[in-house]
């Protein structure tokens, strides 16, 4: 055989050895209307690649949300029980290839409304129905695209404006215009607890007003141009409904306490009185998506003892131990002193037990029937456990076992082997990684995967990964010579 022969028939064997590369699970870049009220079917367009397939399925982490396909590609029917539980929730996006990372959808109280185009000119949003107490979706659609909606004011009754854009994972640094009837401009807003705006205002006189929608890059870019895309995606919550101030008296806390407050003018302070034991440990935290909140611990005469304004994310928090018997003053306020209708926060103190947070590497896992996947997990502890904590794979599919993790007393990284019997069926589902002393229990999380995050979204983390199960592939045999 000449050498020629030789090469074309060791390519020929290897060719046949060949499996075909794997198609690549479905991207998910954005969801139209990314929300919807209570008890209601929305249809709702989604962006992002290989999301037209019949075999695309959706799911949800929420009871009371179901995706199902529509009649046209890239078009879902999002039904939401009368019984759904408001708030934010995620939807994922999945085919026998994998699934796509998740993204936030809103469920709210208030009615819905898509923004009507075109409504870039402040002229054209005039002859626009106003709307008030109620929720806009809208998109900025390209570079240079404003969006401006009317809305209906009453004198003397404060308004309050809410955008979500970048807590949806909408890539965009979004800013409101509030205009008078003349289109002059009145009030503005651009970052908050994110980057995302909320305003306040106290109209002088009844009629419409006009909310202008605009948005920069993100992440930043050399210009300031105004930017746009499909992915552009935003809620404009519309509310004349204010939440109203606490009372400046100081208020009692009885362990454990979760408190909502607000700081309603500048330079307020919430003050909250607490009776210890000397050697009690206190675990003290203040949430709050609209400022920069300060949590503060003073004796009874006003002395600070310690504080915090940055803890695990943006909001503060302290792991505190009482130096002796008697009274203390816990104080919540904002770092730059300010103060509004949007300053609304919770509190929370309760004793401090030992706690832990448990980080996955990625949100998604995949396995082929035979084979191994690996979970990494960074655990980090807050206290001394007295038992030994060790790490669990729940709700695996059939044929799937996990064997349980120690976890070193000073934490770090574990490693978890997701082992696939031969014949385990192909699958796709969600499962759980718990951690547990015996006594206490902990979920592990994954961070939403999102690009440069430079505050929370609405959503930042879940303890529902995605376990892809492959059937094994077929082995081809040698091709005859």
């Amino acid at each position: 055989m000449t050498n020629d022969r030789c090469v074309l028939a060791f390519v020929i064997l290897i060719s046949s050895f060949v499996i075909p590369a794997r198609a690549a699970p479905p991207g998910f870049e954005s969801i139209f209307p990314a929300g919807g009220q209570i008890g209601i079917r929305v249809e709702c367009t989604v962006a992002g690649k290989g999301l037209e397939g019949s075999s695309l399925l959706a799911w949800s982490n929420r009871p009371g949300v179901v995706l199902l396909a529509g009649e046209k590609p890239k078009k879902f029917i999002a039904t939401l029980a009368k019984d759904a539980k408001p708030g934010p929730c995620l939807v994922r996006f999945y085919t026998n290839d994998g699934s796509s990372p998740p993204r936030v959808f809103e469920i709210g109280n208030l009615p819905e409304h898509l923004e009507k185009e075109p409504n870039d000119a402040f002229t054209e949003a005039k002859s626009a129905e106003p709307r008030m107490n109620a929720v806009i979706n809208g998109v900025l659609e390209k570079s240079g695209d404003v969006d401006t909606h009317a809305i209906r004011v009453q004198k003397g009754k404060a308004i309050m404006l809410e955008l979500h854009g970048y807590a949806l994972g909408s890539p965009m640094d979004p800013a409101l215009r509030l205009l008078d009837s003349r289109g002059v401009e009145i009030r503005g807003a651009h970052d908050s607890h994110n980057l995302d705006p909320r305003l306040s205002y106290t109209p002088g006189t009844d009629g419409p007003l006009f909310v202008q929608i605009l948005a920069f890059a993100h992440p930043p870019a050399a210009d300031v141009a105004l930017k746009g895309s499909a992915s552009h995606v935003y809620r404009l919550l519309i509310t004349d409904e204010a939440p109203k101030p606490a009372t400046n008296e100081p208020k009692v806390l009885t362990l454990p306490a979760a408190i909502q407050g607000l700081l309603a003018k500048p330079r307020e302070e919430d003050v909250f009185i607490l009776t210890v034991k000397k050697g009690d440990e206190l675990a003290l935290a203040v949430h709050s998506r609209a400022f920069d909140a300060l949590l503060r611990i003073d004796d009874s005469d006003g002395k600070m003892i310690t504080q915090s304004d940055d803890g695990e994310s943006s909001d503060p928090s302290l792991r505190w131990k009482a130096p002796k018997d008697g009274e203390f003053k816990i104080v919540v306020g904002d770092r730059f002193h300010g103060g509004s209708p949007e300053h609304a926060y919770e509190i929370s103190a309760k004793p401090f037990t030992p706690t832990l947070t448990a980080m996955l590497d990625t949100h998604a896992y995949r396995v082929e029937a035979g084979k191994d996947a690996e979970v990494k997990i960074t655990v980090k502890l807050n206290g001394t456990f007295a038992a030994k904590l060790q790490a669990k794979a729940l709700d695996l599919p059939p044929g799937l076992t996990a064997e349980p993790v120690e976890v070193p007393a000073k934490g770090g990284e574990i490693k978890m082997k997701l082992k696939a019997a031969p014949e385990a069926a192909a699958s796709q589902a969600p499962f759980r990684v718990e951690i547990s002393d015996g006594t206490q229990t902990f979920a592990a999380t994954y961070l939403i995967p999102f690009t440069e995050p430079r505050g929370d979204l609405l959503v930042t983390t879940d303890t529902q990964p995605w376990l892809t199960v492959a059937a094994k592939a077929a082995e081809k045999k040698p091709a005859a010579k």
